[in-house]
């Protein structure tokens, strides 16, 4: 791998090293599947390997890479094919962990739900798709983590993540479809919340699986079919 960092200073080491690997994925520097080395990179950027494995296990929670045991770490590979696949898998589980967090639902966590979706909005407005997307999936994860399953709740996390990095790297594809999705997702979030609000805990079931077999269909139609 050649050179592609500089060194940097020790303020805020591991954020500015996730800030540019993320760049890296982003313009292309790191190519899909590409291996990690994490000594090579702690040279370039002129930090502690220590460091690198940090930065990678936050890229790993943000879906930006895949980190194997004895394998080593790679830039996240998700094709279309496999994001149908991931998506037949959240299709059946992610509108189980909303039904199951209905009946533990409080209402500081409702407001706590609002909060987010109000940061999801102020970000769709900005046209700020990194936050967007951030903050949409904290919306989505303190659902799984409300349900109480903390199975479904990894089984969740493993499948879900990389299809919001697919989002995030692909999004210079089609914009006014990511827009359309992004306005999509905010009305979802409304409904969500509104039929957590009236205790209607199946409504919120089926606005969730509506919602996701359309999002399916949309990743199939809307995104080019090349791997990451």
């Amino acid at each position: 791998m050649t050179s592609t960092f500089q060194k940097i200073e020790p303020v805020s080491k591991k954020d500015r090293v996730v800030t540019s690997l993320k760049a890296a994925i982003l313009s292309g520097a790191l190519q899909s599947g590409e291996a990690i080395v994490e000594g090579k990179i702690a040279l370039q950027f002129g930090v502690g390997q220590g460091l690198i494995r940090e930065a990678l296990i936050e890229l790993e929670h943000q879906g930006f890479v895949q980190r194997t045991p004895f394998s080593g770490t790679q830039v996240v590979k998700v094709s279309s094919e496999d994001a149908q696949q991931i998506f037949e898998i959240r299709i059946a589980l992610e509108p189980l962990a909303v039904l199951l967090a209905g009946p533990s639902m409080n209402a500081d966590q409702i407001l706590e739900l609002e909060r987010l979706a109000g940061r999801v909005k102020a970000a769709a407005e900005a046209e700020d798709l990194d936050s967007f997307f951030e903050n949409h999936l904290l919306f989505r994860r303190r659902i799984w983590e409300i349900s109480g399953n903390r199975y479904l709740q990894q089984a969740l996390e493993r499948a879900v993540i990389p299809l919001y990095a697919l989002y995030i790297i692909r999004r210079s594809h089609n914009r006014d479809g990511i827009f359309q999705t992004v306005h999509d997702c905010i009305e979802h979030q409304e409904n969500i919340i509104a039929a957590y609000k009236s205790a209607d805990y199946n409504r919120a079931h089926r606005l969730a699986h509506d919602f996701l077999v359309r999002m399916k269909e949309y990743l199939r139609t809307a995104l080019p079919p090349a791997g990451l």
